[in-house]
């Protein structure tokens, strides 16, 4: 079973939650990672879960359903986390704090499942609404907190400059978390943030001689 993050530490910053429909997307994301996302079926759902697929049927009417709240709840799960981290972060720190999250994910002791999760989501974004839907607001929550420490950082940079350098630096992020599902060395995580410091550079007004 793939690493989880333990919810009950950022019970905080969560909206609250109902046991057994934690269950029922719990063994969801089990089954995406095992089955894919087409073939994490009901059944397939509530084997992976250890219960009757009647249980699924009961909080959730349909896979479209399901599907809608899982990931939502993943979206849900990475803001809070984001919060948690940036507690007591001094405003000239954030941006190195941010980017060596986003390059590992809640810790970087391993493939985490929520993560991973992602991946697949994101493969599943260009033909399904809810799900890019979702996936835009996990994007645009990041960049607008990246933005804001680009701007403490390169107070010299213009606002549209700030923004799209924001974006990219997710995009990159969640190209990274791909890559380590796919099971690469840690070096690939280090190329990446390299990579998003090497872009911040390439934007950033040169010191003043």
């Amino acid at each position: 079973m793939t690493r989880s993050i333990d919810l009950s530490a950022l019970e905080e910053w969560l909206p609250p939650r109902e046991p057994a429909r934690e269950r029922v997307m719990d063994a969801f994301e089990e089954a995406i990672l095992v089955n894919g996302v087409h073939g994490a079926s009901f059944a397939r759902i509530a084997e992976q879960g250890g219960f009757h697929r009647t249980l699924v049927q009961h909080h959730f009417k349909s896979r479209a359903v399901l599907l809608e709240a899982t990931i939502r709840r993943i979206v849900d799960v990475y803001f809070a986390r984001m919060s948690q981290l940036l507690v007591g972060v001094a405003a000239e720190d954030r941006l190195s704090c941010l980017l060596d999250w986003l390059m590992s994910p809640f810790g970087g002791e391993g493939p985490v499942r929520q993560a991973s999760v992602v991946d697949a989501f994101i493969a599943l974004a260009s033909t399904d609404d809810a799900v890019r839907v979702e996936l835009r607001r996990l994007y645009d929550r990041f960049a607008d907190e990246l933005s804001v420490a680009l701007k403490v950082r390169y107070p010299e940079l213009d606002e549209d400059t700030v923004h799209s350098t924001a974006f990219a630096l997710v995009c990159l992020s969640f190209g990274r978390a791909g890559l380590d599902t796919l099971g690469t060395p840690l070096a690939t995580t280090l190329t990446a943030r390299d990579a998003c410091y090497a872009l911040i550079e390439s934007v950033a007004p040169s010191p003043t001689p």
